[in-house]
């Protein structure tokens, strides 16, 4: 039998209940027609391979916060991903090149990338919209429609 929902707590009375957003941690909004297009490519046509578009999943799950990159290094993500570190640096290279990541930092040899904010933001809608025309937008070949906001609109 499944347990009653629990009744949330710390409400004044005769204010709406307030509960918890769903989320424990930090969200990202995903741009889900950019990877859908960018899944739906050939690798023949220039489309990323399975294990290049899991890689820019991952970092799209692990982003921390609005425009900070992964802290991590790239031996624990490739532990994480079940790769070779010289494996995941050179997809990292090619996700970089297509400007689905960027180099954000670096400290000592060690590297830091984050998402493109065309493909996830943790942003509001307008930081997000001013953050995005800070960027060249993604190499996705065949993406229906522009890809690049024009200057001034904020729709």
């Amino acid at each position: 039998m499944a347990r009653p929902a629990q009744q949330p707590r710390g409400n004044e009375p005769g204010t709406p209940p307030r509960v918890r957003f769903g989320y424990i941690s930090g969200y990202s909004t995903v741009d889900n027609t950019r990877l859908e297009a960018l899944a739906a490519i050939p690798k023949e046509k220039g489309g990323l391979t399975d294990r290049e578009f899991r890689v820019l999943q991952w970092y799209v799950g692990a982003t921390p916060g609005p425009d900070q990159p992964v802290m991590k290094t790239t031996a624990q993500i490739a532990e994480r991903l079940g790769t070779s570190p010289d494996a995941l640096g050179r997809i990292v290279r090619k996700l970089v090149k297509r400007r689905l990541l960027f180099f954000v930092e670096e400290f000592g040899r060690q590297r830091f990338y984050k998402v493109s904010p065309y493909f996830a933001s943790q942003q509001e809608a307008f930081e997000q919209r001013t953050t995005i025309k800070s960027y060249n937008p993604p190499d996705i070949p065949g993406l229906p429609g522009a890809t690049r906001p024009v200057k001034g609109e904020l729709a």
